[in-house]
């Protein structure tokens, strides 16, 4: 096995400091723990860097991996370098994983595990194990790789050194998009990220996995019965993709693998969705929300993926606008209508102003008369206010109401569509 010193990945990544990585394996060994390894990210840009020294490493997080548990891990850890300076963020008691910071750096430890998927698409039954069998349940080559940090050996069991040097992505094993479909949007990511290719066997792979459909759910079942990596999974690792500044060419990978039909169709077949979903974003809608509304059946996909309820509110409003607009459209009447009739009309319809944003990226026929009353006539006041017109005698009362709305209405229609 290739050698990479801790001495070296400390001076690669000035980030940490120095004996940094001394201290945390004298911490293992403190609590009896046999084996603890650097693994994800970090390990797959060391080795990069080794094969292009022109490489940059970004360093965001250091993923450590331990067989052990990772509670008793982080206690000793406070107990060396102090509760102050040890702070849990996250801890996770089903797949016993940790969140820190040390020192200021963000540290995640996981216990080695084994991941076995009774039903495909589920989440898994989780056993403890060493730290070469938690690398064999991993998604992609070029994740599943490790320096243990007791030996300075890298633990590379799928060629992801070579994967690195060929720039080719391929998943662990053939029945990897089978067990967990997210590893689709995975691959794509990092696709994106790091400018490499899927191998062929892979392409394959989620071609054929999403043709057959082997998961005991298809789309248009109830919602609540969708498997974890076609729900919660999914829009968790969708988060991600659209979280990373390279989203666009992920999201054409993800087309150019087929890999959008475990969403929707329409959204695979949608040429121009970036573009949809870039206004969106512009325009401060969320980009999964602008995503979900260009889906064949919005609401549906939006409960299915578990979005919040503010993105269920805009994605209703954005519905019903689009079932009134339709309604516009078939009568054909509108081209002769006022400034003031649309935002009668408009504004009578009662939705969130996202939702019109959303419409609008949806390239509605009708966008010229949203774009018009959401970035103009909407914004245009009465050009007199209630205390005007008391003050000119009038009696309070609703006429005073009629009147600041009349006069708004015909302001409005100086304006130009």
């Amino acid at each position: 096995m290739e050698i990479l010193d801790k001495s070296k990945i400390e001076k690669e990544i000035p980030e940490l400091p120095n004996g940094i990585l001394t201290i945390l394996l004298d911490a293992a060994d403190s609590v009896n723990i046999p084996s603890i390894a650097i693994v994800g990210g970090v390990v797959r840009d060391l080795i990069t860097k080794i094969k292009n020294q022109d490489y940059e490493i970004i360093f965001n997080d250091l993923d450590l991996i331990i067989e052990g548990e990772t509670s008793i891990y982080v206690k000793e850890l406070q107990k060396v370098f102090g509760t102050e300076r040890v702070k849990i963020i996250r801890e996770n008691i089903n797949y016993k994983t940790s969140e820190v910071i040390i020192n200021g750096i963000k540290v995640d430890i996981a216990t080695a595990r084994e991941e076995t998927y009774p039903i495909p698409g589920e989440n898994p039954i989780v056993e403890l194990s060493t730290i070469k069998k938690d690398l064999i349940r991993r998604d992609i080559n070029i994740n599943a790789m490790a320096v243990e940090l007791r030996n300075n050996k890298i633990i590379d069991l799928f060629s992801g050194s070579d994967a690195i040097e060929k720039m080719k992505i391929d998943f662990l094993h053939q029945s990897s998009i089978l067990e967990d479909p997210t590893r689709i949007i995975r691959a794509s990511r990092y696709s994106a990220k790091l400018d490499f290719r899927l191998s062929n066997q892979a392409l394959r792979q989620i071609k054929d996995t999403i043709n057959r459909w082997p998961w005991n759910w298809r789309i248009g079942d109830n919602t609540d019965l969708a498997p974890s990596a076609l729900s919660i999974r999914l829009k968790m690792e969708l988060d991600l993709l659209f979280k990373s500044k390279y989203w666009k060419n992920a999201l054409r990978n993800l087309q150019s693998y087929g890999g959008l039909k475990i969403l929707d169709s329409k959204l695979q077949n949608d040429p121009r969705l970036i573009k949809k979903i870039f206004i969106a974003k512009e325009s401060t809608i969320k980009p999964l929300t602008a995503l979900v509304y260009e889906s064949q059946n919005p609401i549906s996909l939006a409960k299915r993926l578990h979005l919040d309820k503010e993105e269920k509110e805009i994605i209703k409003g954005a519905c019903q606008l689009n079932k009134y607009l339709a309604e516009i459209i078939a009568d054909n009447s509108y081209q002769s209508w006022s400034p003031s009739k649309w935002t009668n009309i408009l504004e009578d319809i009662k939705v969130n102003e996202s939702s019109f944003i959303l419409e609008i990226c949806k390239e509605n026929p009708l966008k010229k008369y949203l774009k018009s009353w959401l970035y103009n006539w909407k914004d245009i006041e009465s050009p007199i206010k209630g205390d005007d017109l008391i003050a000119k005698g009038w009696a309070p009362g609703p006429g005073i109401g009629v009147e600041i709305k009349r006069q708004r209405m015909q302001l409005i229609d100086k304006e130009m569509i």
